[in-house]
């Protein structure tokens, strides 16, 4: 006959043991239960670990990719509302100066429109996102154009009331000499001294902090795209002039044959330009247009990809649910024969 030793440390020994191996599995489990995949996906996937962690890298990058192409879509949507607006308000100045609405009194009218276009017209290059400006070129923290009718007087209202001044002896507005331009002298003024204004040098130091490079952005693998305009662009030039000389060049003190020929210029700047912004607006639209392509092909990916980690490391959140309700279990019964066995003593088997 063999005897046999008994103690309570044997016996709380084995609960313990078992409660190590039950908190082990429980916290298994409950990983399993809120991820939906191992817990430990080396040591259950073994070699395949390389596949599934490649799979998600390029789930990432594709991820990290969208995002950037969301808020380069969100820059361009906003460029594209501006620019409508821009075109829109050149149009429809035209149509205000068009030769059969004209009178001898539509002097007045027409500065008023121009000047409040001219602020519309600022006030729209100078759209921002997210605390970038859309039309500065690269200088995205730089405000394209400067406000002309600040205050103090602007860089650029005044460069063209001293030019203005210069060309003809008095200042732009109501002067008694207005009335003695005469159209030659007119047309040589908007031709040459106006034009200059909004020619380098004088663009850069009076009116804009653009930059004359545009964004260019990754939007997919080896595929880059110019995803920007900016406020130097020669249609943005030519609407800040049309509305600078309607809103400053004193129209209703010209002589009738001075005022046709500042019209005359002022369509001409405005149905050019309202077409080059059109054309910008097209090429905008154009990298807007494969955005949303390169959008619906990456979520396309991204679904490929899900499927493809999910199937090597995946599990059955129902099955690891369960399992981790045996293991609660399991531990509770563990924890009340602990305490039953710390109040034995080993008089109990005498």
């Amino acid at each position: 006959m063999k005897a046999s030793f008994i103690s309570t440390a044997t016996l709380l020994n084995s609960t313990r043991w078992d409660m190590s191996r039950l908190q082990a599995g429980i916290a298994k489990a409950n990983i399993e239960v809120d991820k939906g995949r191992y817990a430990d996906i080396g040591l259950e996937l073994g070699y395949k670990t390389g596949i599934t962690l490649d799979l998600r890298q390029q789930f990432g990058d594709i991820t990290a990719q969208k995002t950037r192409n969301d808020l380069t879509t969100v820059r361009l949507a906003d460029s594209q509302s501006a620019l409508n607006q821009i075109r829109s308000d050149g149009e429809a100045f035209l149509a205000l100066i068009a030769p059969g609405k004209l009178t001898d009194a539509s002097g007045t009218v027409v500065a008023q429109a121009a000047a409040s276009k001219l602020s519309a017209f600022i006030g729209q290059m100078n759209t921002s996102t997210a605390g970038q400006y859309v039309f500065s070129g690269i200088n995205t923290t730089q405000r394209p154009l400067a406000d002309y009718e600040a205050f103090p007087t602007s860089a650029a209202k005044t460069a063209f009331a001293q030019t203005f001044q210069t060309t003809f002896g008095f200042a732009p507005g109501t002067q008694p000499g207005a009335s003695q331009i005469t159209p030659a002298q007119m047309q040589s003024f908007l031709d040459g001294p106006a034009a200059a204004l909004i020619a380098n040098p004088q663009w850069g130091s009076n009116w804009s902090s653009a930059s004359d490079t545009n964004i260019r952005t990754d939007i997919g693998p080896g595929e880059t795209a110019t995803t920007s305009t900016n406020a130097n662009a020669q249609p943005f030039r030519q609407l800040a002039m049309m509305y600078m000389i309607g809103s400053d060049i004193g129209l209703a003190s010209l002589a009738s044959a001075t005022q046709a020929v500042v019209y005359s210029k002022m369509r001409s700047i405005a149905g050019q330009a309202t077409v080059d912004v059109t054309a910008i607006h097209a090429d905008l639209g154009t990298v807007e247009a494969r955005l949303t392509t390169l959008g619906k092909q990456q979520e396309a990916q991204k679904i490929i990809l899900t499927s493809g980690f999910n199937s090597l490391e995946g599990v059955d959140q129902a099955e690891a649910k369960t399992r981790l309700d045996a293991l609660s279990t399991q531990l509770q019964i563990s924890y009340s024969l602990t305490s039953q066995i710390r109040k034995l003593n080993l008089i109990d088997y005498v």
